[in-house]
């Protein structure tokens, strides 16, 4: 759970933005790496070879058929950053949250997606995954935000819990498809 600070007022905007830019900077980081380091080595059916067996195995990971512990800094927020204030603090969480590399993760499927940037995305692709990856971090403290009732809100997410994987499932699907797709044409 985020720390009270992050949801109110005008740190939720910038926690926001923290997220989206911590998105967009990882995806470069991680589209440069594939760039220089698997694009002009690895041959197509090599690369979907992977980005395949990557989604099976995030996807039984999400369905419980197969356990696997989820590369992550399994730390709380620290105290430090409470302390930058309510502005610069909720940037810095929300960058490094964004970044996907700060506190747990909840779904392995963004590991599908990395490897789908690492391996065979073009730069703007990388840049809309990044945005895309930091808004959707961005929607649970957005909609809970929006409640008024916290209690309620958490119940409402327990019992939407399997459609919203449902959904997270076959959103990554279709982008690991178009990346295949893409890659092929």
């Amino acid at each position: 759970m985020l720390i009270s600070s992050v949801w109110r007022g005008k740190s939720f905007w910038w926690f926001t933005l923290g997220l989206l830019l911590g998105g967009v900077a990882i995806a470069i980081v991680v589209q440069a790496v594939g760039g220089l380091l698997v694009d002009p080595f690895a041959p197509s059916t090599v690369v979907v070879t992977v980005l395949i067996v990557t989604y099976s195995i995030a996807a039984g990971h999400e369905l419980g058929i197969v356990r696997l512990p989820l590369p992550q800094n399994a730390r709380q927020v620290p105290e430090s950053i409470v302390n930058d204030g309510p502005t610069y603090g909720a940037l810095h969480f929300g960058f490094e949250m964004g970044t996907g590399v700060r506190t747990y993760m909840t779904t392995s499927l963004p590991h599908a997606l990395a490897a789908g940037i690492l391996l065979a995305a073009s730069w703007p692709d990388a840049l809309v995954a990044g945005l895309a990856f930091g808004a959707g971090r961005s929607l649970m403290p957005a909609s809970r935000r929006a409640r008024a009732d916290d209690m309620a809100w958490d119940s409402n997410l327990a019992q939407a819990e399997r459609r919203i994987k449902i959904i997270a499932l076959a959103s990554t699907a279709v982008c690991v498809v178009a990346i295949i797709n893409r890659m092929l044409a």
